[in-house]
């Protein structure tokens, strides 16, 4: 595609400058910014000449660029005046310009709790031995983290038996800062490193891949860490820790640190990992949408995918509230959080001699005298004169009485969420108590709390039976117990509360988010010699235990490096669409359930799939009410189902730019963005976000559906089973779990594929049994069959206008 020519840019830039230079006199406020000029030429010439002379102006003028990108996409950063930046848009080339924002991340028994959810839901697939399925990755896919950096002493990153680093790796390893250059050395397993240090934090020491948060080891080591035997957090979670593509390689790009992640270096990592050669790249960060190309993570993303990498992004930690999720273009897989079935049991005995046992949660490595128990009491009677009942009910600071806390375990209610759980913990111990109670229906989350204080948390219910035992006792006592780890028993998965939730806020059109992935109390490694992870009187952890749509980002980060590995062909769509469209579960097989690996011959075929749970029932809200897709999008991740899915939905690249059109883009700016489109592209006329409903996505939604007229959307399948399998030539029926008050069909209702790689088309029809708007929204799903394979794509049917944010 033509771009404007290096003269007709040094005219403007000269303009730019004398323009720049007259703005200085200008009183305006000024600020990092980020200049966006779309795709990167080919040769990486032209377009990247522009940039050259632009900012070469600005350095002239004093405004010296921080960063410049280059290889997969056009532009700069630079400080500049609210004029100077607008000065800026307007130039030739020039997508958008806009503020430098601070990103926030989004802050093991999970691998082998989607090993036994696969395996009970019979999905397809034939192995000898699932610990070699697990190892699999003998092509050297290569994961890319924008994180907070990583820490290479750990065990988990060991390069033992590890082949040379692939020959497709145009990277490099940054050591650290001069003084120190072997203070980092990459190895066969973290084959390369890079740093980009904020305009805000310009500590000297902290020039370096290195991570002195944890987040980037963690989430590292939960897609692609090598396996450890006997890992355990101080005894609790025990056994075999790994990642989901043990034999990936790691490249890892620190664009965060202590006060966040700054969206010019997301961009100038994303650059960077492009031009490296990475295969899949892992975000667990986020930033609230407001327009997609002002959005350093999804602009990022498309010139990715763009070039075939998969990016897998965190959908946020915002929930339950609706219109919550973030990083949901259709371009990026966008992960949802969900338990396993561990849980960290902490009960309570009531009482001295005929003591009461009360089930509760929590993890305590205090040193715990079991014979000993304490005075027990209900915050609200330690309330201070001068406080607010509700402040002293709920533990909240200055609000109870440290008088009548000392000794005592004291029981709170709760009414804010996770986080609030550790300040009011800290408050109970500063006031001098022995432990804490509390009670909540929807915590969780166990990471926020100090190991070394007694908490333990409790349902609503068993908290009636604790206040009737106090209110009816003169010296009420209570002992909290040790923590002990299970498995097997906690009802899983299920979506907690901070799981950010769909709709998507930009359009309901598109439904998000894509799939659900363990992100609860997840088991991973950490900093070696980190003081500030150890609980009081204990040595630093070489793990810890972590929540988020961080943690559920890497489970299926690591999943998708696999399947490029398995199918080094595959599309970044082809690998969504595998994963979204086998991502629900289904009825179980009895003689799995108690599956081990040294199994042999497990052979399993596909039977009709719902959303389940381990003990068969539907996966609910971590409140307990039945989960939809704007919850989890199309299920619970799968560990193997995806290397076998039948059929997958190609969202090519026409579809990312239709969809920029359809959110309201001109043509002149899309143009700007790829160099892929066709010659003479221009946007369809009359379109609208609602045509965002026919982009060729795995799953489907339609909005401002009023009732009195049918919707129609299409689809396209492509035929990838495996020839080893014969199953070339298939037949696919289709069958509809459509809601009440809804008529979906589909036409046609069966898909003659005669050989692989094979494209047919259907169309779905939306219509009202009642022709009255909906009262509320409709989900359901559409499931193509051939005996063999189960393609399930979920649709949510909405009466509200595209635009229509929920109260």
């Amino acid at each position: 595609m033509k771009r404007f020519s290096t003269v007709t840019v040094i005219f403007f830039v000269f303009l730019l400058l004398s323009a720049i230079q007259n703005c200085e006199s200008e009183t305006s406020k000024s600020g990092d910014y980020i200049i966006y000029m779309g795709a990167a030429s080919s040769d990486e010439s032209t377009g990247n000449d522009h940039v050259g002379l632009m900012s070469t102006m600005l350095k002239r003028s004093g405004k010296t660029p921080r960063h410049r990108y280059k290889h997969g996409f056009s532009g700069f950063a630079a400080h500049l005046s609210e004029d100077e930046a607008r000065i800026m848009s307007k130039q030739p080339g020039v997508v958008s310009v806009f503020p430098d924002q601070m990103l926030q991340l989004h802050t093991t028994r999970s691998w082998d709790f989607l090993v036994q959810e696969s395996y009970q839901r019979q999905t397809h697939f034939t192995e000898t031995n699932s610990q070699q399925e697990l190892d699999v990755a003998e092509g050297d896919t290569i994961i890319g983290f924008i994180d907070s950096g990583i820490w290479p002493e750990s065990e988990s990153f060991n390069d033992r038996h590890m082949h040379p680093v692939p020959e497709k790796w145009k990277g490099t390893c940054m050591r650290g800062k001069k003084t120190q250059p072997d203070s980092f050395l990459c190895n066969r397993k973290i084959i390369g490193a890079r740093y980009y240090n904020s305009s805000f934090f310009l500590d000297p020491d902290y020039e370096t891949p290195r991570d002195f948060l944890g987040h980037g080891t963690h989430v590292a080591s939960i897609a692609a860490g090598r396996i450890i035997s006997d890992a355990s957090y101080y005894g609790l979670a025990g056994g075999t820790m790994r990642g989901g593509s043990p034999t990936s390689r790691i490249a890892m790009y620190r664009a965060c640190s202590l006060l966040g992640c700054q969206g010019s270096s997301i961009l100038a990592a994303f650059d960077d990992a492009i031009a490296d050669g990475v295969d899949v790249i892992s975000v667990s960060m986020g930033l609230f949408p407001d327009n997609v190309l002002e959005d350093p993570l999804a602009i990022g993303s498309f010139h990715a995918v763009e070039r075939g990498i998969t990016v897998v992004c965190s959908a946020g930690n915002l929930g339950p509230s609706s219109q919550s999720v973030v990083n949901a273009a259709p371009w990026m897989i966008t992960v949802s959080a969900s338990t396993i079935d561990r849980g960290f049991q902490s009960n309570i005995l009531l009482g001295g001699k005929n003591s009461r046992l009360i089930e509760g949660v929590g993890i305590n490595l205090a040193n715990i005298d079991k014979t000993q128990a304490n005075k027990l009491i209900h915050a609200r009677s330690a309330k201070r004169f001068d406080a607010n009942e509700d402040d002293a009910r709920t533990c909240a600071a200055d609000a109870m009485n440290g008088t009548i806390v000392e000794g005592k375990i004291v029981v709170c209610d709760n009414d804010v969420g996770e986080k609030v759980i550790q300040w009011k913990s800290q408050e109970v111990k500063k006031l001098g108590g022995t432990g804490m109670i509390l009670i909540d229906d929807n915590s969780m989350d166990l990471s926020f709390i100090d190991p070394s204080f007694l908490v333990t948390i409790i349902k609503t219910e068993d908290g009636l039976q604790i206040m009737s035992y106090i209110n009816s006792t003169r010296e009420p006592i209570a002992t909290i117990m040790p923590t002990r780890s299970l498995t097997g028993h906690e009802l899983a998965p299920s979506i907690p509360s901070f799981s950010s939730r769909g709709p998507y806020l930009l359009t309901r059109s598109i439904l998000k988010p894509d799939i659900a992935a363990p992100g609860v109390n997840i088991v991973a490694s950490w900093l070696i010699g980190d003081l500030n992870a150890a609980p009081q009187g204990k040595p630093p952890p070489l793990v810890n235990i972590e929540s988020g749509t961080s943690m559920s980002c890497p489970h299926v980060s690591g999943i998708a490096a696999r399947l490029k590995s398995e199918n080094p062909s595959w599309s970044p769509a082809a690998i969504r669409s595998a994963i979204m469209t086998t991502g629900e579960t289904s009825k179980y097989q009895e003689s799995v359930m108690d599956y081990r690996f040294d199994q042999p011959q497990l052979t399993f075929s596909l039977s009709a799939a719902v959303q389940m749970t381990n003990t068969g029932s539907y996966i609910t809200t971590e409140a307990g009410a039945k989960a939809t897709p704007y919850d989890f999008g199309a299920g619970q991740v799968t560990l193997f189902g995806p290397s076998s899915p039948g059929l997958v939905y190609e969202t090519n690249h026409m579809d990312y730019l239709n969809f920029l059109c359809y959110l309201g883009f001109a043509s002149d700016q899309i143009r700007k963005i790829s160099n892929r489109m066709p010659q003479g592209f221009a946007c369809p006329e009359q379109s609208s976000k609602g045509d965002i409903s026919n982009i060729n996505y795995p799953s489907i939604s339609v909005s401002n559906f009023n009732g009195k007229e049918t919707r129609r959307v299409s689809r396209t399948v492509t035929n990838v089973a495996s020839r080893l399998v014969g199953d070339e030539d298939t037949v696919y029926t289709v069958s509809i779990d459509a809601p009440e008050g809804l008529q979906v069909r589909v036409v046609p209702r069966r898909l003659h594929f005669r050989k692989i790689g094979d494209k047919l088309s259907y169309q779905v029809t939306f219509s009202s049994t009642s022709k009255s708007t909906l009262k509320e929204d409709a989900f359901g799903s559409i499931t193509w069959s051939n005996g063999m394979y189960n393609v399930r794509s979920p649709f949510a049917v909405t009466s509200k206008a595209d635009d229509t944010q929920d109260q």
